[in-house]
């Protein structure tokens, strides 16, 4: 793709792909600190978790109204305020006194998560022509998967070796680096016409249905995700994981995932039914892999890793989805998407972490199966939303 690409575009979705990967390391690094979280604070794992929720709470419900609100301002401005949220977000959650104060410094890390996330897709796909969208947006969201990769298991491998706090303090000062980057290298793009940010079914009612599904989709399959991801450290553990090869086990399952994205970034322009469909089975299939006591440390760690690969195949079908069907702007399409991820991480975390302290594994592994095959039946019984084959003209 670069190769028909200019300089300036290539730099600015190289600091887009950057971007996600701090979007997203901000989010889920609690889940590879989760224990040494619970540790510090004397709380449960499952009340650690809400670290998670607290993040997700801000973005479920602020990603449209903030997208819409902040339409006519400097897209790149908007995406440097959002990497300084990140800044202040993680020096609050590293200082933070109590878990209290940690919660509401990952709230404020939500409300940048909430706008960059959302214009991310947006401005990828005003830097790229039209046929290149799929591919370029799975390049840039690759970020996501990077986060997995580096974030999570960077985050508790530092946890291990200092502390927590540090962790956090790290992810801030790359944030810091970034916003600097972003400054120097991402090529500006115009905001969105107010006037066109309404809300889908303004546009086309059929349209607006074909909208729902793909956000209707995302939401399961990013609920039955955390619903069981949130808590991944515990499950290793309780497979028999040793706790200092955690952060290895999680780099594993991080890599194996970038396999996912780079598949689907090689169909999303053109099977988005067979290709989120694999994703599904895959993820599927790595879940149900770890209900019990079917397999033990490692090979759970090889479960867990095919699990996520799959989830991560599935984000660039959605997001690709989600602007074909226009059933409203780039912009909001990318907000409603968003929301709708964080409204599955909010859930998936905080009911996670009930079912937990409650009922334990042996009944969040099934739950988080049937949800996930529930996201597959409604993505397959509806073509319209997840063509067959896609035609470019």
């Amino acid at each position: 793709m670069f190769k028909t690409l200019s300089g300036p575009t290539i730099a600015g979705l190289c600091a887009l792909f950057a971007s996600t990967f701090i979007a997203v390391t901000t989010e889920v690094a609690p889940v590879g600190l989760l224990i040494d979280m619970a540790k510090s604070f004397n709380i449960t794992e499952g009340h650690a978790g809400l670290a998670v929720s607290a993040y997700a709470l801000l973005v479920a419900f602020g990603a449209v109204p903030i997208t819409i609100a902040t339409s006519r301002m400097n897209r790149k401005m908007l995406m440097m305020l959002c990497l300084g949220g990140y800044v202040v977000s993680n020096l609050i959650s590293a200082m933070a006194p109590s878990f209290g104060v940690l919660c509401i410094g990952r709230a404020l890390g939500g409300l940048s998560h909430a706008l960059l996330m959302s214009i991310a897709a947006a401005y990828t796909a005003h830097l790229v022509p039209e046929r290149m969208t799929g591919r370029a947006i799975s390049f840039v969201f690759g970020g996501t998967s990077l986060g997995s990769v580096l974030g999570v298991p960077g985050a508790a491998a530092i946890s291990q070796l200092t502390s927590w706090r540090v962790a956090l303090y790290v992810i801030a000062a790359l944030a810091a680096m970034l916003t600097i980057f972003i400054a120097l290298y991402l090529p500006p793009v115009r905001g969105a016409d107010t006037k066109a940010l309404k809300v889908p079914t303004i546009r086309s009612p059929h349209a607006a249905r074909i909208f729902g599904i793909v956000i209707g989709v995302n939401a399961i399959f990013f609920f039955a995700h955390n619903l069981l991801y949130t808590y991944v450290s515990p499950l290793l553990l309780a497979h028999g994981l040793p706790e200092h090869l955690l952060s290895i086990a999680l780099l594993i399952t991080g890599v194996v995932s970038i396999f996912g994205l780079w598949a689907a970034g090689q169909v999303v322009d053109r099977w988005p039914a067979g290709g989120l469909f694999g994703g599904g089975i895959a993820m599927l299939t790595g879940m149900t892999l770890v209900y019990g006591h079917l397999l033990s440390a490692w090979p759970s760690v090889g479960a867990v890793g095919l699990w996520c690969m799959g989830y991560a195949a599935i984000i660039p079908f959605v997001m690709s989805g989600a602007i074909r069907a226009r059933a409203t702007s780039a912009d909001v399409a990318g907000a409603a998407v968003n929301s709708s991820s964080n409204m599955g991480i909010l859930l998936g975390s905080a009911i996670g972490g009930h079912l937990l302290n409650t009922l334990g594994f042996a009944v969040l592994c099934p739950a988080s199966v049937v949800i996930a095959l529930g996201g597959i039946l409604l993505a397959a019984f509806n073509p319209a939303a997840f063509p067959r084959r896609l035609q470019h003209g």
